[in-house]
């Protein structure tokens, strides 16, 4: 529907629409669209559900947790998806993070420095290669909020991949 076409809920009804616009303001004030199956106004019903997911974000984070967890195999399908669907935005970040990396990549480091990095890696595609999920992490964050790190092998761990992404991009010194 149009913005602001003015219409009334039987003819939207008998559209087949799932919203209508009367043009006039609900209690509360707002001049917009209104939900036919019940004539609520839609920004109404929007501040009521993010004051509800607000109230529930602990739960529905722990929720969203143990569901993370039981459906490993979704999860991955999930973001496979994401990344195909739009491919973009994970070429973006990827151009952004080894843009980080490069800057933060001390010149003064030699021979003996690349042959600790390849060790880290070789041993954490070692461990992925054995079916585990393991990533190597910088202690201290590249891209931190607080404080950023340099790209060199004493600040590297290898950890289990679900502590990683709970760590993020956040130093826990």
């Amino acid at each position: 529907m149009a913005e602001g076409v003015v219409i009334d809920r039987q003819q939207a009804l008998k559209d087949g629409l799932s919203r209508y616009f009367t043009g006039k303001p609900c209690s509360r004030g707002h001049v917009v669209e209104r939900y036919t199956h019940n004539k609520t106004c839609c920004e109404c019903a929007n501040q009521t559900a993010n004051a509800s997911k607000r109230k529930n974000r602990k739960k529905y984070i722990e929720h969203a947790k143990k569901w993370n967890k039981a459906n490993p195999e979704k999860v991955r399908e999930m973001q496979l998806k994401a990344n195909r669907k739009n491919p973009g935005r994970r070429n973006f970040w990827t151009a952004t993070y080894r843009s980080a990396k490069d800057l933060r990549t001390p010149p003064w480091l030699n021979a003996g420095h690349d042959l600790e990095f390849e060790s880290v890696y070789a041993y954490c595609a070692g461990l992925r290669g054995a079916g585990l999920d393991y990533h190597v992490d910088h202690i201290v964050p590249l891209r931190g909020e607080t404080v950023s790190g340099l790209h060199v092998p004493w600040n590297l761990q290898v950890i289990l991949g679900s502590d990683n992404t709970r760590k993020g991009n956040r130093f826990n010194g």
